[in-house]
C-alpha cells in the first residue's frame, strides 16, 4: 500500500475510532468493527500485493513461514507502545484474510 495507507495508518485509525477490529480481505476494501458494527473504511480494495505488504510490515519472518507452511497463523502485535492488537492471518485459495483485534492500551 505504499503510497495509499500504511499499516500504521489503519491501525492509529482503529485506536482513534475506538474500533474491535479490523478485517481485510483480497479485492474488498477493509472493514472496521465499531460497537458490533461492520464498518467499510472509504478506501480502495485491497490486492493481493497491498495484503502481503500489511502484513509483511507486523510480522517476523518465522510468522511468515507459519502461514506459509500451516495455512495460519496468530500473534500479539505491539503498536507504538501504545496498544497490542491480536493478528489472525487464513490462507484462502491464493491469497489470505486478515483480522485485527484491539487488546487496548498496554
Amino acid at each position: 500500500m505504499a503510497g495509499t495507507y500504511s499499516m500504521a495508518d489503519l491501525l492509529a485509525l482503529i485506536l482513534r475510532e475506538g474500533a474491535e477490529e479490523l478485517r481485510f480481505q483480497v479485492e474488498r476494501a477493509p472493514v472496521m468493527i465499531v460497537r458490533g458494527v461492520s464498518r467499510a473504511i472509504d478506501v480502495a480494495a485491497v490486492t493481493r500485493d497491498e495484503m502481503d505488504e500489511l502484513f509483511r510490515s507486523m510480522a517476523t519472518e518465522e510468522q511468515l513461514k507459519e502461514l506459509r507452511d500451516c495455512g495460519d497463523v496468530r500473534f500479539i502485535y505491539s503498536f507504538r507502545e501504545l496498544s497490542r492488537f491480536a493478528v489472525t492471518a487464513r490462507a484462502q485459495r491464493e491469497a489470505f484474510d486478515l483480522k485485527i483485534t484491539n487488546l487496548g492500551l498496554m
